[in-house]
């Protein structure tokens, strides 16, 4: 699941579902694109992630998205 909203000034989350051993592999893609965003696990159980990211690197955030999606890393995307 993907889900888009605004928490603050400047900034936006996304949240997406993954698989457990997904995790890491995720966080060290983004680790890879400096000033994209920061990843977050918010429920490791569920492989529930957060991207908080400047909304002037969306567009760029949502290619990179679309990428792992395509490698079937995320199981689900939904954006709001």
């Amino acid at each position: 699941m993907i889900s888009l909203c605004t928490n603050m000034d400047g900034f936006k989350r996304i949240f997406l579902n993954t698989n457990k051993k997904d995790i890491s592999y995720i966080k060290y893609i983004m680790e890879g694109y400096d000033g994209l965003g920061i990843v977050s696990t918010v429920a490791p159980s569920e492989a529930l992630l957060s991207i908080t990211f400047p909304e002037q690197m969306q567009q760029t955030l949502m290619l990179l998205i679309d990428a792992i999606r395509r490698e079937g890393v995320l199981t689900e995307v939904i954006t709001l």
